[in-house]
């Protein structure tokens, strides 16, 4: 079962990646929330960085699945983690597996509450900055053309560009 040890390595890589990840989306939510441009910016980077890794490690546990499964005789391109416990006859290397495969969804569940969590706030900064602009910004008067018609300069900002 040696073979599998490279599976069970590459899966606590994915924890930790996505742990790493859940860790930066809740400090995103701070600064979403304190409005630090700077920061949210570095930390947007790093989430790229994370979800990079994330990839590579998920191209390199597929590749070893189905380089596995060759070798056992079983036919196929894509296995999820419940259907190679299926196929194993050792206890104790199912165990391993259904503990991390239970631990990266959970991250991952996590991680999907808090981006959402993220979007609301981020939806809610835009909404606020459009109000802000509409009542900063006249909406357009009608054009009139002869010797009444005036041109009308209420507005706070000058619309063009």
């Amino acid at each position: 079962m040696n073979s599998l040890k490279k599976l069970i390595d590459i899966l606590d890589s994915m924890v930790d990646a996505h742990k790493h990840l859940l860790e930066l989306t809740q400090e995103k939510r701070a600064i979403l929330i304190g409005g630090d441009l700077q920061n949210l910016m570095q930390i947007t980077h790093r989430e790229n960085s994370i979800a990079s890794e994330i990839e590579k490690l998920e191209i390199q546990r597929k590749q070893f699945v189905e380089e596995y499964l060759t070798t056992k005789g079983y036919t196929g391109t894509s296995f999820t983690l419940e259907e190679i416990i299926k196929r194993l006859n050792e206890a104790s290397i199912e165990a391993t597996l259904t503990t991390i495969g239970k631990q990266l969804r959970s991250i991952v569940q996590e991680i999907s509450t808090v981006n959402k969590g993220n979007q609301q706030l981020i939806e809610t900064s835009l909404a606020f900055l459009q109000y802000s602009i509409n009542l900063l910004v006249p909406k357009d008067a009608p054009v009139g053309y002869g010797p009444k018609a005036k041109n009308k300069y209420a507005s706070l900002l000058d619309a063009k560009v």
